[in-house]
């Protein structure tokens, strides 16, 4: 395997999480404006921002996906993975778990979720600095690899807020 190939399995993880962080929103935008007023971010409920926010997600993925330049789309992508983090942290600061809207899955911010984005800030800068550009064939690569590994995470994560295989063993059904 050569860096090219690790870059662009960088690529593929980190537009695949962006397009599928920001789909969700766009299609319901409600519960990330809901969110950021839980974040404090906001005062009001403005779907019209949790509309843009999800827009904003699914370019920074596309970009990072197509372009020939990386470090622009890699930076931009690390600018808002370390704004997601500052706010989750300081929620998580401030003694709060609050509903994210991070993938649609009703799933609440935790350390999990800062370790989940200190490594994806991790990705980010690594494919912003690394030298070298990949291949077309190393995109493509790239891009499957990252659309399983977070495919794995979403039913993962979703799996953990629905826990379907949970029983009642007090004789109580849900």
């Amino acid at each position: 395997m050569h860096l090219a190939d690790l870059i662009g399995m960088g690529c593929g993880l980190l537009a695949a999480l962006f397009v599928a962080s920001g789909v969700p929103k766009i299609r319901r935008p409600f519960e990330l404006a809901i969110a950021l007023v839980r974040f404090g971010i906001v005062r009001r409920v403005r779907p019209g921002l949790g509309r843009l926010l999800g827009t904003v997600e699914v370019a920074v993925g596309l970009a990072v996906a197509l372009s020939p330049v990386l470090f622009p789309v890699s930076i931009a992508a690390l600018l808002l993975l370390v704004a997601f983090t500052a706010v989750v942290v300081r929620s998580l600061a401030a003694g709060q778990s609050v509903e994210c809207a991070c993938f649609g899955t009703g799933e609440r911010t935790s350390m999990a979720t800062v370790i989940r984005n200190l490594v994806l800030i991790g990705v980010a800068l690594f494919v912003a600095f690394a030298p070298g550009v990949p291949t077309i064939d190393q995109r493509i690569s790239g891009i499957l690899a990252g659309t399983l590994l977070t495919c794995g995470y979403l039913l993962i994560s979703s799996l953990a807020v629905l826990k379907p295989f949970s029983a009642q063993l007090d004789g109580q059904g849900r």
